[in-house]
């Protein structure tokens, strides 16, 4: 969301304040019972759109940190098996290599994790009969490969959240035209009754009504 469309919620709430505590006064007026519920209907979708949109950005970034610890975690543990290897073959390219430690390769931008355990996955292929006598198997060869694969999916998902981020921007424009529209031509005006007959309640409104630029 927009700075000014964070000001502009946040003038909403206030007149949703103002009138819910003066709902004695106002409630009089059919009309303005009528406009009071589609304005807060209104506020409501607005602030679910928004809870929905923050909601897909956080579970998504959870998501990504939590795949990326388990794939660094199992590559890890597989190159401390083929760095012993590399130096009892007295490999020293190769031990370099492995000797990769968790928080070394948790800490990798993705980018760079991305190359790096893709090199891993090579290497260990390559290495696969040689690693062995030490416990490694096919299959955990396997299951890094598949791990990583579904970091890469979660990675890529920027995308859908760009598309579902757009949808939801364009939702959210749309509702705060129409509030608007509702404050500016309908519920102002209805409000104008009052300042004959309730001076004070109305100045209260028109301080609500204002957005605060902070």
């Amino acid at each position: 969301m927009t700075k000014k469309q964070i000001r502009k919620i946040e003038m909403y709430n206030a007149v949703q304040a103002y009138l819910n505590a003066n709902a004695s006064i106002w409630n009089q007026i059919p009309m303005a019972g009528m406009l009071k519920e589609e304005f807060d209907a209104l506020v409501a979708e607005i602030n679910q759109n928004k809870e929905s949109q923050e909601a897909s950005r956080l579970f998504l970034g959870d998501a990504k940190r939590r795949q990326k610890r388990i794939v660094a975690n199992k590559a890890d543990i597989l190159n401390s098996a083929l760095e012993t290897h590399a130096a009892y073959m007295g490999d020293i390219e190769l031990e370099q290599k492995a000797a990769r430690s968790f928080s070394k390769i948790y800490g990798l931008r993705n980018e760079d994790f991305s190359i790096l355990i893709s090199e891993t996955i090579s290497l260990l292929q390559n290495h696969q009969e040689a690693l062995i006598p030490y416990g490694v198997t096919t299959e955990m060869i396997a299951d890094l490969e598949t791990s990583y694969d579904k970091f890469q999916q979660i990675k890529g998902k920027p995308r859908q959240l760009r598309i579902s981020t757009s949808q939801a921007t364009k939702s959210l424009k749309r509702l705060f035209k129409n509030t608007s529209t509702l404050l500016t031509n309908r519920l102002d005006n209805v409000m104008k009754l009052f300042k004959q007959t309730n001076l004070n309640f109305y100045n209260g409104y028109v301080a609500a009504r204002v957005i605060v630029d902070t």
